[in-house]
């Protein structure tokens, strides 16, 4: 799944990424987030907890990480 696969899916499906905490393309420190960013030629998908630590969760290409993201958005609007 591209970038732009991913955010067209949450377009159609009405879902606000900054309600559940979700950032594209950048780096956050926001508690209880997740997201990811490019950076020398991989995806790096990132969490971020409530004591503002960062953990990388997985590294790949675009296709593997918004796969990914798509799952765990999914699971966030699930709870």
């Amino acid at each position: 799944m591209t970038r732009n696969e991913y955010e067209n899916k949450i377009k159609e499906l009405g879902i606000d990424l900054q309600e559940l905490k979700i950032v594209i393309g950048r780096k956050t420190n926001v508690p209880i987030s997740t997201g990811c960013y490019f950076k020398d030629g991989n995806w790096i998908l990132y969490n971020v907890d409530e004591g503002q630590n960062f953990s990388i969760i997985e590294k790949g290409n675009e296709d593997r990480i918004f796969k990914f993201l798509y799952m765990i958005t999914m699971g966030k609007i699930g709870n």
